[in-house]
């Protein structure tokens, strides 16, 4: 049968220096730095310069830079190699694979769309409700 501890074995065994320092959150986590800050943090005068320097053309917008646009050369050349892969995998999978299963039915219903136009049959829903036969009285 089981016993349960005593209180004295319970603060026995707390690490007494493990009480003494305050507990926080961890502060592990790093707000990121490639962010651009610049342009809550610049001065008049930093602005000024700035905006001389778009209008210029020695620098871009800062808020119309697109990340992509300054990708070094290899990640440029990495990313059409992996275009180019993925190509080459979806060609190969529409060869072996065939149709897909919404183009199979699409076909079917093409086709039995095109025999009924050329037989002249239409297509009407059954009758739920007919008066004279639902409305009878006894006859049938």
């Amino acid at each position: 049968m089981l016993v349960p501890p005593s209180s004295s074995d319970l603060l026995g065994s707390i690490d007494p220096t493990k009480l003494t320092r305050p507990r926080q959150f961890a502060r592990t986590a790093q707000p990121s730095r490639n962010t651009d800050t610049s342009l809550w943090t610049e001065t008049p005068a930093e602005r000024q310069q700035r905006i001389a320097d778009e209008v210029a053309g020695k620098r871009r917008r800062a808020v119309d830079v697109d990340p992509s646009d300054e990708v070094e050369p290899e990640a440029r050349k990495r990313r059409r190699y992996e275009e180019e892969v993925r190509r080459g995998v979806e060609e190969h999978t529409r060869k072996v694979r065939g149709p897909t299963l919404l183009e199979q039915h699409e076909r079917l219903s093409a086709a039995k769309e095109a025999e009924k136009a050329r037989t002249g049959e239409e297509d009407e829903p059954p009758v739920i409700w007919d008066h004279s036969r639902d409305m009878a009285l006894g006859e049938g």
